[in-house]
């Protein structure tokens, strides 16, 4: 219960905020979306054996409000999924996100963005990095703020929280909810170099009376930034991590890296990390990640783009027992008049610690989207 309150207060704050903005004379915008897909599937079902044609519909509407000092957008939609003589009728996906971009002052700074999504597909889970078998409703939260203060000319103070939550039909899964604060001093235009502390709390579900139960962590991490140029920036973190489970600690050292590119016409991204988390089964343990993604535009027509990742998981603090999958997406398109734009989308999923053919899983299609356009 702890996550869904800790959603619904980012959700009010976001809201009390763009309510504020509109007040004073902020630009109102309707958002609408709606997608047309369909394609192969080789395991539709995670079951391993559920091969079939697969349409997919996915209409989406939201409202934006903005102004020279906030950006905030609501959006609720869903998936109508089609699966050809497997499931009778087809299956709904549902998902809301919330975002907002402020600058309260001319020394603060805040940025966040939480999702809400509750599905049967396991795709979306795959994409997350957890992997499970079978067509079960995974109800999934996840999300991240930023909340940055200029506290003097050579002194920056931030304060972070990360959420992730996972919670099956049959009421297992697990949730991160993890707060953390920085002093960052700036030793010349691109370096700057300081000390954090983050805390974790870990929370691993299970039915029955006492099958929940409660982990913690508490980091202390050496922090750097390095910004190249405008398009080029390096943020990363390392230090050890006390962690507390069933009247035992243990030390844990975790490390993150992140290369972010952003041009005209390329947009990438890079993280490389060794931290405690949520893992490739939905469980609290020791994760190691690499993910990706990337958007390369043509003129104003055609583009690139994709993403994905490669999780281990394993028990903590020794890492036995790993779990490892990867997820890989791709899309090719062209815009075209009016909103509409047309692409081919492809995707695979899948585990390496295991040739159960039940977690293999790959997807090819055509999709047709429109977005009603901005003012």
């Amino acid at each position: 219960m702890g996550a869904w309150r800790t959603g619904e207060a980012v959700a009010a704050a976001a809201l009390l905020l763009g309510a504020r903005a509109a007040a004073a004379g902020t630009v109102m915008e309707p958002i609408a979306r709606l997608s047309l897909e369909g394609g192969y599937d080789s395991n539709a079902l995670y079951d391993g054996h559920s091969a079939a044609d697969v349409g997919r519909v996915s209409p989406e509407i939201g409202l934006r409000l903005h102004d020279p000092t906030y950006d905030l957008r609501t959006s609720y939609g869903g998936d109508y999924v089609y699966f050809q003589r497997l499931v009778q009728g087809g299956m709904w996906n549902q998902r809301g996100s919330i975002s907002l971009d402020a600058r309260p002052t001319f020394r603060t700074t805040f940025a966040g963005a939480f999702r809400l999504s509750q599905a049967y597909d396991p795709a979306a889970l795959a994409q997350a990095g957890v992997f499970r078998t079978g067509l079960q409703r995974a109800t999934v939260l996840g999300g991240r703020a930023r909340l940055d203060w200029r506290a003097s000319e050579l002194v920056d103070a931030a304060t972070t929280f990360r959420e992730e939550t996972v919670v099956f039909q049959d009421r297992t899964g697990g949730a991160m909810h993890a707060p953390t604060v920085e002093l960052l001093q700036r030793l010349d235009r691109r370096w700057s170099v300081g000390a954090a502390y983050g805390l974790g709390v870990f929370q691993s579900f299970a039915p029955g009376p006492g099958g929940d139960t409660l982990s913690y962590s508490n980091a202390v991490r050496l922090r750097a930034r390095w910004r190249a140029e405008r398009h080029l920036a390096v943020d990363g973190w390392v230090g050890p991590a006390l962690w507390s489970a069933g009247g035992k600690s243990s030390l844990v050292p975790e490390a993150y890296a992140e290369v972010l590119v952003a041009t005209r016409g390329i947009d990438l991204r890079l993280d490389v990390s060794h931290a405690l988390g949520i893992g490739a089964t939905a469980q609290p343990g020791l994760v190691d990640a690499f993910e990706f993604g990337g958007e390369r535009r043509f003129g104003r027509t055609w583009f690139v783009k994709g993403d994905g990742g490669l999780w281990r998981s394993g028990t903590v603090p020794s890492g036995k027992y790993a779990v490892t999958g990867y997820a890989v997406e791709a899309e090719v398109g062209r815009i075209l008049a009016g909103g509409l734009r047309l692409s081919v989308t492809g995707a695979h999923f899948g585990r390496t610690d295991t040739a159960a053919a039940a977690y293999e899983r790959t997807w090819v299609g055509m999709r047709v989207g429109w977005a009603l356009q901005a003012r």
